[in-house]
Order: C-alpha cells, then sequence, then structure tokens
C-alpha cells in the first residue's frame, strides 16, 4: 500500500512542482497610465491613474478617468478625482486630436465625475468647483495633443488659459493637465497606429 501510496504522490509532487512560477501575471481590473503627479510646491512625482470607462466610436473615445490631485490634505478629506473626458479619434494626426468635451461633474443629465480636490481651493475662497468649471476646465475644450505636448508643466498653463483666474490653483490644474497630456499619448497610442 505504501509502494501504491508513493507512486500516487511522486507524479503529484512532480506536476504541481512544475507548475509553480509559470502562471501568467493577471491582468489589472481597469486599465491605467502613469503620470507626473505634481505636490504642493510642484514637487514631482510619478502616479497611476485609473481607466475606469473607454467607449470608442467612429468620432471619439470616451474616458472616465481617476486620479488623485491633491495630496496635501489629510486622507480624510483628500477623495479621487474622477474626470469624464471625451478625446476625438478623426483628425489627420495623433497631435491634432482634441479634447471634445470635459466635465467632473454632470453630462447630458448623467453624474459622470467628481471634483475631488478642495472645494474651494485652499487660501482661494473664490475659487469654487464651479469657478474652476469655468475658467479652466471648460476652457481646454478643443485643446489638442500637441499643446498638450508642449507644455512646459508645473507653473505653467496652456495658450488660451487665463493664468490670473487660476493662480493660486496650481496643483490643481498642473494635475488635470498632466493626467490629460498622459491620457493623449495613451489614446494616441491606440488610436492613431
Amino acid at each position: 500500500m505504501k509502494k501504491l501510496l508513493i507512486l500516487f504522490l511522486i507524479p503529484a509532487l512532480i506536476l504541481s512542482a512544475a507548475g509553480c512560477g509559470s502562471a501568467a501575471p493577471e491582468e489589472p481590473a481597469y486599465r491605467q497610465f502613469n503620470f507626473t503627479h505634481y505636490a504642493s510646491g510642484g514637487i514631482p512625482e510619478e502616479s497611476t491613474a485609473v481607466i475606469l470607462f473607454e467607449q470608442s466610436n467612429s468620432t471619439f473615445t470616451a474616458y472616465q478617468i481617476g486620479f488623485t490631485s491633491c495630496t496635501c490634505r489629510d486622507a480624510a478629506v483628500n477623495t479621487a478625482s474622477v474626470m469624464y473626458v471625451e478625446l476625438l479619434n478623426t483628425k489627420d494626426t495623433a497631435g491634432e486630436a482634441a479634447i471634445r468635451t470635459i466635465s467632473f461633474g454632470g453630462n447630458n443629465g448623467y453624474n459622470v465625475g467628481l471634483w475631488g480636490d478642495s472645494d474651494p481651493i485652499y487660501g482661494q475662497p473664490e475659487y469654487t468647483k464651479e469657478y474652476m468649471n469655468d475658467n479652466f476646465v471648460q476652457q481646454l475644450v478643443k485643446k489638442s495633443k500637441a499643446e498638450f505636448d508642449a507644455w512646459s508643466g508645473y507653473g505653467a498653463q496652456l495658450d488660451g488659459i487665463d493664468a490670473d483666474a487660476v493662480t493660486g490653483a496650481t496643483v490643481s490644474t498642473g494635475n488635470i493637465t498632466s493626467v490629460l497630456k498622459a491620457l493623449f499619448a495613451y489614446h494616441a497610442d491606440k488610436y492613431y497606429k
């Protein structure tokens, strides 16, 4: 009986040992991409944004992106931002691809986003999420990948953004711009190659 048990155990051990370490790595549940996150004072660090939703059609691709923008507050009051953005698929080159629409709140009656930064921005009581939407977020509509690629980083604004209107919100505007720059790179790689 012992010999029979050993005959069954040896092949079982060999088969189980052969499977160790050979499993393919699991794909994440959601696609992700890295972006440069700016902490207070413009300190750059690599961070990850998560693509919560991606739906493409013949004209544009709709994305819902989750990311942390401001990390200067206590974790109890710091929430992730969720951005809904549509990027055009129909331009001749990836550099010409542009933002069709963007929202950190509602879109056509649906709540598709979440403003995760301070409301109002710390030290700027007039900088509510509505103010930031009007003076920054909606100004990004029609901006192209080429314009984001030319962005020089923390403390700078894209052409056409009134820097004086968002002075004091450099972390918020810098991180949103950085996420969009990285999303455009992902979008170009997937839809323009």
